[in-house]
């Protein structure tokens, strides 16, 4: 389904944030078929330790996050002489500075002190976004999605761990200046199957303004009233 939406002029790169399970890789997915957009999507299954690190995540922490660190620095330099050719929208599904949550959460203070280095070095080279879309979501509504999602590797995920995680992203983008940025909470929504949740958010990203813009959307049940209002 085509929207006559379409990016304000001034977004050429537009991140979308989450936690895992709240449907970055979707609404990525559908900006880029709606609004066509060319993607750039996490390698998330290309990591080899990722598999095993969420039952042994102190073994394997460090390991992990330096391959994210690198693998996501490689795919937006790219990304971004990529644009600079053909001169498309790119939306991504992470933001290269999300990695800062993850190792200020899993890494151990010598890690820390290791990792943060090698960062520091190689942000200085990737494309700040025009946008950021922060999608927010309760810890409960995060494991029901991510056991609806059935990857192997996620099953019985620690709900202590996302609770964790979930807060370290609330914390970051409550301080987080470097971008505009749209928090959405994502909680009522269906933009996967529900067409008319798909296209409040693109309404939202098309109305973003500079600084910080929240949207909490109503209940699915005053949604169900106001469409049926409507209609009649």
């Amino acid at each position: 389904m085509a929207h006559e939406l379409k990016f304000p002029p001034h977004i050429n790169f537009l991140c979308v944030e989450g936690v895992l399970g709240v449907g970055k890789t979707s609404l990525c997915d559908l900006l880029g078929r709606d609004l066509g957009a060319r993607l750039v999507r996490e390698d998330v299954e290309g990591n080899p330790f990722l598999p095993n690190f969420y039952s042994d995540r102190r073994s394997l922490a460090f390991q992990t996050q330096i391959w994210f660190l690198l693998s996501r620095h490689r795919q937006l330099t790219e990304a971004v002489a990529q644009q600079d050719l053909f001169h498309t929208v790119t939306v991504s599904d992470y933001m290269f500075d999300k990695d800062y949550i993850f190792a200020s959460l899993n890494l151990q203070d010598d890690e820390l002190a290791l990792y943060n280095t090698v960062a520091h070095t190689l942000e200085t080279s990737v494309p700040r976004p025009d946008l950021v879309v922060y999608l927010q979501a309760s810890t409960e509504t995060l494991l029901r999605r991510i056991d609806k999602r059935g990857r192997p590797y996620e099953d019985g995920m620690d709900e202590g761990y996302i609770n964790s995680l979930n807060e370290a992203y609330n914390h970051y983008f409550h301080h987080y200046t470097a971008s505009p940025l749209l928090i959405i909470n994502t909680n009522e929504l269906d933009f996967v199957d529900d067409v008319r949740d798909f296209r409040e958010i693109i309404e939202q990203i098309v109305n973003a303004r500079p600084g910080v813009n929240i949207y909490n959307p109503l209940s699915h049940k005053d949604k169900m009233a106001v469409y049926e209002q409507a209609e009649n």
